[in-house]
């Protein structure tokens, strides 16, 4: 609700036309029309995480499996498509066909599990209250 509001801030006075759909969607929608044809597609995978558990030694963590499927897709479509990390009073945010990643095994029990890592200094921190002006730049650069 608080991506789909500040999406709708960040178009305000804008000419623009904008389509809210998942990202399943989304790559059905791309591979059915064999590329963009005059529609700009960008992808959002947006993750409500607790700082506790996403940040680990100045990197944060996301699931890997999930990430290599967004990061593939992006690059292969030559389509923006960026991770947006709530942590509460913050998100950060960060391209994933243009940021350095890393993956691990990490965890212990049943948190053990495949990550993606991206450093903290390679994505962008945004204060939740001025996201919607991020979203704007991002997807209009106004």
């Amino acid at each position: 609700m608080h991506f789909s509001r500040a999406l709708q801030k960040a178009r305000k006075g804008l000419d623009v036309h904008m389509y809210v759909t998942d990202v399943d969607s989304l790559i059905v929608q791309y591979l059915n029309r064999r590329g963009v044809k005059g529609f700009r597609f960008t992808g959002f995978e947006l993750k409500n995480m607790n700082p506790r558990s996403a940040l680990v030694n100045g990197k944060v963590k996301v699931n890997g499996k999930q990430y290599e499927g967004h990061r593939m897709f992006a690059l292969q479509a030559g389509i923006d498509f960026y991770y947006l990390v709530n942590l509460g009073q913050e998100f950060l945010v960060w391209n994933v066909a243009n940021t350095p990643v890393s993956f691990d095994w990490y965890g212990h029990g049943s948190a053990h599990d495949y990550y993606a890592f991206v450093h903290l200094d390679d994505v962008i921190r945004v204060p939740a209250q001025e996201l919607p002006e991020t979203l704007r730049f991002l997807l209009w650069r106004r």
